[in-house]
């Protein structure tokens, strides 16, 4: 089974490569990548734990009984589409986890931590702003700095939850961001951006005004993260890269896009940082050993592909089709509503897009405000659900209570959850939806 395992690494750098030819090659076979993907993902289910497999045991369950009735009723022509419908999702993320190997510090200074309001203001920017592009690898890098001063407080779990979630709000580099893109390719980006900033800024006013109506003494103690300004150059030259790469590309996704400038980002500082020879092995060793670590997202993110895709298709031969004509921003919030409660039960925010994304289409649903709402409920869901990935690693790790977590969190989502509503009503009203 080890050799096998070994194989994993090369298999998906294999179907990140044959997804981007398939989107510059017309007619390329595109059952190839994503099978290339599920014999990866094959491999790597029986490495992870037991507490890992039940969860998607549980869906991969629901997702055969879905294409039964589906089958049963005769609905069964994207049947084959399915097992490759989070295939870009995916290999967005393939290219976004090399950037670990140019975004964390290899040999980071020993100096002494920050502490006060200042150390909380910029310790929020850093682990936002580089959460958005590493994901929650930035998260764990301050909370690994700062569990070695003492442990992890209120404000800091708050801050290390709150800046690395809303993030999702509007980063390309999210997997929430793929999520959305895969049932929304012509939303206006521009948009979704740049509401998606605002809810972001917003986010943190809320944090900002709760942890200043604290007591002093809390704030004043705060242990933060030294935070260099001159170190956000990569999430600043990624934006740009993107942003040039979309204008040169217009009719290539946009989660295609984002893979390979996170690919060949990290590949160029890699070859200036550490020459040619150690560069191409770090960067050939990163894809070996370290990809396969994201063994439980891409299990997730393909077996939700398939049960959101056949629940769609079974609603459909049941003839249960979705409770309404029109998509605005009063039935925005109320899908919103159902997305957080249902992510607050344990649903992961991938499950509820994926099967509201197959569901919806048929009205033909406004895509600008569909992705914003989709962003939205991952931001304010995995925020405030103690079974989200970001919880869950900060209890298993660091030993923080997952009830605490939810406590102190679960008034933040509902302040953002009605403040969302608010925001879906006006774009609504602005798009004339």
């Amino acid at each position: 089974m080890s050799a096998l395992k070994k194989a994993s690494g090369p298999l998906l750098m294999l179907s990140f490569v044959l997804t981007v030819l398939s989107t510059w090659v017309p007619g390329y076979l595109d059952w190839i990548p994503g099978t290339v993907t599920w014999v990866a993902g094959g491999i790597l289910f029986f490495s992870l734990r037991k507490a890992q497999k039940k969860p998607l045991l549980v869906i991969a369950g629901l997702a055969i009984l879905s294409w039964l009735v589906a089958w049963q009723t005769g609905e069964i022509k994207d049947f084959a589409k399915a097992f490759s419908n989070n295939q870009l999702m995916i290999t967005m993320l393939i290219g976004v986890h090399f950037l670990q190997l140019v975004a964390l510090p290899q040999n980071e200074k020993i100096e002494p931590l920050p502490t006060g309001f200042k150390a909380f203001l910029r310790t929020y920017l850093w682990v936002h702003l580089f959460g958005s592009v590493i994901n929650v690898s930035a998260v764990l890098l301050v909370a690994d700095r700062c569990v070695k001063k003492a442990q992890l407080s209120m404000n800091q779990l708050k801050l290390l939850i709150r800046a690395f979630t809303s993030a999702a709000h509007w980063s390309p580099f999210f997997a929430a961001f793929a999520a959305a893109l895969v049932f929304t390719p012509e939303a206006s980006l521009h948009i979704v951006m740049g509401v998606g900033i605002s809810m972001a800024i917003v986010a943190f006013f809320v944090t900002l005004f709760e942890v200043k109506s604290e007591k002093k003494e809390l704030i004043k103690n705060f242990i933060g993260y030294p935070m260099h300004f001159d170190s956000l150059w990569l999430p600043a030259s990624l934006v740009v890269l993107v942003g040039i790469a979309h204008t040169i590309f217009e009719n290539v996704s946009v989660l295609i896009l984002i893979a390979v400038c996170s690919l060949l980002l990290s590949m160029a500082v890699l070859l200036v940082r550490n020459g040619p020879a150690k560069g191409g092995r770090d960067f050939i060793q990163h894809g070996k050993n370290s990809l396969p670590q994201m063994k439980n997202e891409l299990l997730l993110f393909l077996i939700a592909g398939v049960f959101g895709s056949g629940l769609a298709a079974a609603l459909d031969g049941l003839s249960i089709a979705i409770p309404f004509d029109y998509f605005d921003g009063e039935v925005a919030s109320v899908i919103l509503l159902c997305m957080f409660l249902l992510a607050i039960l344990g649903v992961h925010p991938v499950i509820s897009i994926a099967v509201v994304g197959h569901w919806i289409v048929n009205i033909e649903p406004n895509q600008t405000l569909l992705a914003i709402m989709f962003l939205m409920a991952w931001a304010v869901g995995v925020s405030a659900s103690p079974l989200s990935g970001i919880n869950l690693a900060l209890q298993g790790r660091y030993g923080a209570s997952g009830k605490k977590i939810f406590k102190w969190n679960i008034v933040y989502a509902i302040k953002l959850y009605l403040l969302d509503c608010l925001v879906l009503l006006a774009v609504s009203h602005w798009l004339g939806v």
